[in-house]
Formats: C-alpha cells, sequence, structure tokens
C-alpha cells in the first residue's frame, strides 16, 4: 500500500457533520436552509419524504430523491448513487434525511416480507459500514455531507435522559465516529434561554460537550471560552454559521 501525505493546509476536503433531535425540532427545516444558502446543487436523500415542504421555501437547485420505498436492491443501489457524485462537480451538499429511516429500510430491503434474521442484521451492518465509507469518499473530494437522525433517549450508569442519534445502537460508535460535527438540535426552554440571552422557543443547535447528549465538533470555529449552542432560528443565523464552517 502506497502511503499519500496529506497537506493539511491546503486539503479541501469537505464537512461530515451530523444533526439531531426529536421529531419536529426543525431538522429539515435547518437542512433545506443549508442547501438554499450554499452555493452549488445540494442532492437530498428523503427517506422520510419530510423535505419537500421544507425545500418549496427555498429557491434553489436541490435535487430531492424520494427514498421511502424499499427494495431489495436499495443498499447497491445507494451506494452506486453516491460513488457517481464523486464526479459531479456540481454537488456541493448530500443531504440524507435520516439516519434511522435509512437504516430501516436497508433492512426492510434486506428481509422483504420475511422474518429478521441474525444474519440479516449482519447484511444490515454491512450495508451500513460501505455507505459510509462511500460518504468519507465524497467529503475526500470536497462534498459537504447533512445526516439527519432522530433522538434515542437511553441511560448511562443508570442516569436517565441521556441523548443520543437514533441509530442501530451496534453501529453508533463508528457512525459517529465518521462524522467531524455532531450537533443536538433544541428548543429552547425558558430557563435555558435566559442563560443564553435567546428567546424562549429559539432553535438552537447544542455543541457543548456535555455528559447527558452526545456532540462533537472537530472544527476550530470556536473561541476560547464562547458557547457552542449556535442559534439557528432563521436565514441570517444560520448563514452566520455557515460562514464560521466555511472558514474553519
Amino acid at each position: 500500500m502506497a502511503l499519500k501525505m496529506i497537506d493539511y493546509e491546503k486539503d479541501l476536503r469537505g464537512m461530515m457533520t451530523m444533526v439531531y433531535g426529536p421529531p419536529g425540532v426543525g431538522k429539515s427545516t435547518l437542512a433545506a436552509r443549508i442547501a438554499g444558502l450554499s452555493e452549488g446543487t445540494s442532492v437530498a436523500l428523503d427517506f422520510e419524504v419530510g423535505m419537500q415542504e421544507a425545500l418549496r421555501e427555498v429557491n434553489k437547485d436541490t435535487k430531492l430523491f424520494d427514498m421511502s420505498e424499499p427494495n431489495a436492491n436499495m443498499g447497491g443501489e445507494m451506494l452506486e448513487f453516491l460513488k457517481q457524485l464523486r464526479n459531479k462537480k456540481e454537488v456541493n451538499w448530500v443531504i440524507i434525511d435520516t439516519l434511522s429511516e435509512m437504516a430501516w429500510s436497508l433492512l426492510q430491503g434486506i428481509s422483504g416480507s420475511n422474518q429478521t434474521t441474525l444474519k440479516m442484521y449482519g447484511e444490515r451492518k454491512k450495508q451500513l459500514k460501505m455507505i459510509m465509507h462511500e460518504l468519507k469518499n465524497l467529503s475526500k473530494v470536497g462534498k459537504n455531507i447533512l445526516m439527519l437522525s432522530h433522538e434515542a433517549v437511553g441511560e448511562v450508569e443508570g442516569l436517565p435522559g441521556y441523548y443520543a442519534p437514533e441509530c442501530p445502537k451496534n453501529d453508533r460508535v463508528d457512525i459517529v465516529g465518521a462524522f467531524d460535527l455532531v450537533g443536538r438540535m433544541q428548543v429552547l426552554s425558558k430557563t435555558q434561554a435566559a442563560t443564553l440571552g435567546l428567546k424562549p422557543g429559539a432553535q438552537v443547535l447544542n455543541l457543548n460537550r456535555d455528559s447527558q447528549f452526545v456532540s462533537k465538533c472537530r472544527y476550530r470555529i470556536f473561541e476560547d471560552g464562547e458557547s457552542q449552542v449556535v442559534s439557528v432560528v432563521g436565514e441570517d443565523d444560520v448563514l452566520a454559521f455557515l460562514n464560521k464552517l466555511n472558514k474553519r
């Protein structure tokens, strides 16, 4: 194997980002705004048929694909589709809505009308790994990846209320580990809003390190001591956040 040195000062790698949160918090709307405010074309793979309404408000060239009907070849077809995007110079963002529905659809495609078996779960794990690998390959050629996910609530060391992206538990560490930015999207309560100097009900992307939820940000986009809770209420907020990311 030939080793390739990376010039990290000139590395044009795209962003690997994940946003998760409960239903109705505004994940699809945030994704639509990111697509609308970014240069180039965005490609959205919609496993929930939830992005159509959000994209209607965006005057932008976003190509939306309905992925809501599983079939036996879904894993292979999706992988081939992602590979073809490598040479699409006009594509800037690749959006997947949502991780949990993608995982479910892959399993349904594998099992069909049959009862699921351990072998089928193993095949789904293999397909997820290959898809994540191809998403990272797209990132290497400058494409930005945005994975949306629902929120799973569990316990850590007996403490209730631990929040994480919803996906197969055995794959969560590997999937989350592939992303450079993982943010929990929240609607602020009155107390939370007062602490951050924002209005109650404001939508935010929480990137703070916290023992109660999964989050991370490998990008140097915050000053020392700066809050890593980002307001994403409207287009101006989203544009300001995108500008931060583009200067990483």
